[in-house]
């Protein structure tokens, strides 16, 4: 804990998250033509993650009315070499005041306190402030991902599925080592994955955005190949009531690829997204994965901007 000009730094508390909510709310909706308004409830499941603790993971500065100023959240991956990812606010008015640069401090000491030697964050790319301010901390980019967004105002396109492919709800009851499975082999190669665990699954299901109907798996001859994970997001402030489908994970075995399961298993949970009012879908994919982005611009998934991920190594 420290103080400065009337500025404390302090421990995240389970208290603050309604305000950190805030934080995000006032900060995001500045400047992103996607912003949705996100309450505490939701940062409280999304920090309820064994991998997170409130007071060691979390930093905030406060006026000396209380006010919460910045706040800095780190996350520990399940990366080989450890790494860990860090997320920086501040509050618009307080930005350029040295405020960032006492957090992420923060987080690098906590962060290497605990065995990481590699901190990752991601920047969306109509920030280019946030994007000087870490390259100048020793931040380099690395790689991208696009976000794309589709409005649905209507069914999406039907194919028939390939005959050999069984669609079907995953049961979280019995078979998240079969989630752990899929995803896994399906990701493993991807840059900077961060495993999962039947625990780290554990904790996903308990959050308040997560929907069993919107995780569909495709078989082939009784064998689990592919999957598609959505989540809900339902805006706090939302004058047309249209809830956010966000698709989380969409993927096939390798072996298997190039056979149609993966749209198939898209059109699945889009078609299931509609029936259930959702008015918007939401997904990012790696700006090199030019066959995934086809297939989404095929069914009507635009870009509005990019997530730029970068890396600096101690």
């Amino acid at each position: 804990m420290c103080a400065s000009d009337s500025f404390l730094l302090e421990p995240g508390t389970k208290a603050m998250l309604d305000d950190y909510a805030a934080l995000y709310n006032a900060i995001d909706s500045l400047d992103n033509p996607d912003h949705v308004e996100l309450t505490g409830e939701y940062f409280r499941s999304s920090f309820s993650y064994p991998s997170v603790e409130i007071g060691r993971d979390i930093v905030q500065i406060q006026d000396s009315e209380g006010g919460l100023v910045a706040a800095g959240t780190i996350f520990s991956q399940n990366t080989s070499p450890p790494s860990s990812r860090v997320m920086v606010q501040v509050r618009p008015n307080y930005q350029k005041r040295g405020f960032g640069s006492i957090v992420l401090n923060h987080l690098f000491q906590t962060g290497r306190k605990n065995g990481a030697r590699i901190f990752v964050c991601r920047i969306p790319s109509f920030r280019p402030d946030a994007i000087m301010f870490a390259e100048r901390k020793g931040f380099k980019h690395e790689y991208s991902w696009i976000k794309m967004r589709l409005e649905c105002n209507k069914p999406p396109k039907s194919p028939v599925p390939p005959q050999e492919l069984i669609l079907r709800n995953l049961d979280i009851g019995r078979e998240l080592k079969t989630w752990v499975h899929l995803q896994n082999a399906i990701y493993r190669d991807n840059f900077d994955y961060n495993r999962t665990t039947v625990d780290s699954l554990k904790a996903q299901i308990k959050h308040q955005s997560f929907d069993p109907n919107l995780l569909v798996i495709g078989e082939v001859n009784g064998k689990p190949v592919g999957l598609c994970t959505g989540w809900s997001i339902t805006p706090r402030n939302n004058e047309q009531k249209k809830s956010v489908l966000q698709i989380h994970g969409l993927g096939v075995l390798p072996e298997y690829r190039r056979n149609g399961y993966g749209q198939s298993l898209l059109l699945e949970v889009l078609n299931r997204a509609y029936i259930d009012g959702y008015g918007i879908s939401e997904l990012v994919v790696n700006s090199t994965n030019q066959a995934a982005i086809s297939m989404y611009m095929k069914y009507g998934f635009q870009e509005r901007y990019r997530h730029l991920w970068y890396k600096r190594i101690f």
